[in-house]
Formats: structure tokens, sequence, C-alpha cells
């Protein structure tokens, strides 16, 4: 089981970083685990909303899917992993603060192929977190798109 909760300050109004974080099309731009997601149900992102995403994770390629289960503008984001390769769900809170938004990522993960590899596991999606919450921050504050990597 994979348990992750990590935290980064960014200097932009919560509703912009919201708006980003919560657009599926900027997924794949600043996760460095995800290569691709599509809104699988129609109508305005909010709860009940479906998606398929594609993931590569310790070089091994998986696809998953889900629903938002928890939908709070500007405040909070909840994913439900229904099918695939993944279970458990993640979210991600926003919080006003000093000008800006200290954003908090939390998950509880089960990936399905990696079962047996636990310490490591954790350990190599912790980073992984840190290093996109770190990139996800300069493309906030400095308006850039790092290289793809």
């Amino acid at each position: 089981m994979i348990q992750i909760q990590e935290s980064i300050f960014i200097r932009q109004p919560v509703e912009r970083v919201f708006g980003y974080v919560t657009d599926p099309d900027n997924n794949a731009i600043w996760q460095s685990g995800i290569l691709e997601t599509a809104v699988t149900s129609r109508g305005a992102f909010g709860i009940g909303s479906t998606y398929s995403c594609v993931n590569r994770f310790l070089g091994i390629r998986f696809e998953s899917a889900g629903e938002i289960i928890e939908y709070e503008p500007n405040r909070l984001c909840t994913y439900l992993f229904t099918s695939g390769s993944v279970s458990g769900k993640t979210q991600f809170s926003f919080l006003p603060q000093n000008r800006g938004t200290l954003l908090t990522t939390s998950g509880r993960l089960e990936l399905k192929h990696l079962k047996l590899a636990g310490f490591l596991v954790n350990r190599k999606a912790r980073q992984q977190v840190q290093n996109d919450l770190k990139k996800l921050k300069m493309i906030m504050e400095n308006g850039t798109k790092p290289a793809v990597s």
C-alpha cells in the first residue's frame, strides 16, 4: 500500500492553482507518471465525472479508470480509482495562504502489479510526488513548461 501526503506552497491564487491542477488536460504536463488522461463522462468536470488514465511507474505501464467523488471548487478534489491496475484514492486540497496557495496531495493507493515491492514502491512514489509538485510550482510561478522527463 502506498501512502503519501506532500504539500507545497505556490505563489498563485487558489483559483488559478485549482483550475490548473483539476484540468485533466494538464495532468501529463506536470505529473511525470501520467502518460495520458481522458474524461469519459459528459458535462462539467466535478463530482461523478469519470476518467481513464495511462500511467508509468518504475518502468511499468498500466491503465486505470476512476471517478471524482469529492469536488469543491478552490478547496478539494478527490479521485477514486474504480478499475485497472490501481486501487484506492488520491486527493488534492487547496488552502489560500499568504497571497498564494498551499497545495496538499494525499493518497492511499495499491498497485496490483507491485504489491511485493513495499518499501521501495513507497519511497519511489514519494520522490515522484515531491518532484511533480516542484515541477507544478515552477510551471505555475514562472509560466514555463520544463522539458519532458
